[in-house]
């Protein structure tokens, strides 16, 4: 698999992350947006639930599925 884009998910860009094809939905919890990824795009266990938080980075693949990395 080949890295096509990663993108930082700061808590301020909500907008942008949004608009990617992965995220299903963006909570808050606390006052801290949480992002909820599509499971079934993620690289991995389908059946884990993806949760992104501030700080980590989404990395999308040329066979379109998306990783999470923690930072």
């Amino acid at each position: 698999m080949k890295e096509v884009r990663r993108v930082k998910f700061t808590g301020k860009n909500l907008n942008d992350v949004f608009a990617l094809p992965c995220v299903r939905k963006i909570i808050k919890i606390v006052d801290k947006p949480q992002l909820i990824i599509d499971q079934f795009m993620l690289v991995g266990n389908p059946l884990l639930m993806g949760v992104a938080y501030i700080g980590d980075e989404l990395v999308e693949y040329d066979n379109g599925q998306w990783e999470i990395v923690r930072n």
